[in-house]
């Protein structure tokens, strides 16, 4: 009697997602760098917003079923109030009630990295102007 080996469709559909998110990071941000690491797509980029900037190096962690986080990296970004981040350090990209990350219709090239570059560019100006420029919802810790 020959054994079948058996390998949860699930697991199957997360791992194949990542492969397909990597693909399509890889076809438009060629610059990137790639870990895959149980069940989770890691990726590291790099964003100069002007000629006059620093380089913004940045990781984005990806679990399929939840949302993109993206974390600066150098140089170091510290959490305030009064930009766009989260207590955990990951950077705030778009107001989750308006909308709702899903990788059935949405990929991390064509939303999560090129916002995370406009943040940058946000971020310089915050440090120019003293206060955020990009529109925005109020969502200070508490």
């Amino acid at each position: 009697m020959a054994v079948k080996s058996y390998i949860p469709i699930r697991r199957i559909k997360i791992y194949w997602s990542i492969f397909l998110e990597r693909k399509l990071l890889k076809k438009h941000f060629p610059f990137m760098k790639f870990q895959i690491k149980d069940g989770k797509l890691v990726c590291y980029g790099h964003f100069k917003p002007t000629d006059y900037s620093p380089i913004f190096s940045y990781k984005v962690e990806w679990i399929p079923g939840s949302p993109p986080k993206v974390f600066p990296i150098r140089p170091h970004i510290e959490y305030d109030d009064d930009i766009h981040m989260y207590g955990d350090g990951s950077l705030c990209l778009y107001y989750p009630k308006d909308f709702i990350y899903d990788s059935k219709s949405s990929h991390i090239y064509e939303t999560i990295i090129p916002w995370t570059h406009e943040w940058f560019l946000f971020y310089e100006l915050y440090l120019i102007k003293g206060r955020w420029l990009h529109p925005y919802v109020e969502h200070k810790k508490i």
